[in-house]
């Protein structure tokens, strides 16, 4: 059923004014993957807002940054308070 589609998962650090401290949430985003892309589990992809494809499919995936085995993924973590 799902064919040209894939789940992303976006990690976010939420803030907790109580205990004053950071935890870890996600959220898994579905996204319709072009045939012009080739994606493999553990890359990097930039999606896109677009118009309602399916009933849950309301992103494009833009731009694909494969997953390199010598070096870790740089993903910049960004701590602000609001």
């Amino acid at each position: 059923k799902m064919k040209r589609t894939i789940i992303v998962r976006r990690d976010y650090l939420h803030f907790v004014k109580k205990y004053k401290r950071f935890e870890k949430r996600h959220k898994n985003v579905a996204a319709h993957l072009s045939p012009a892309f080739r994606v493999k589990e553990g890359d990097v992809v930039t999606i896109g807002q677009c118009r309602p494809l399916a009933k849950t499919v309301r992103f494009n995936v833009l731009e694909v940054e494969p997953a390199s085995e010598t070096k870790p993924i740089n993903v910049r973590k960004q701590f602000r308070q609001f």
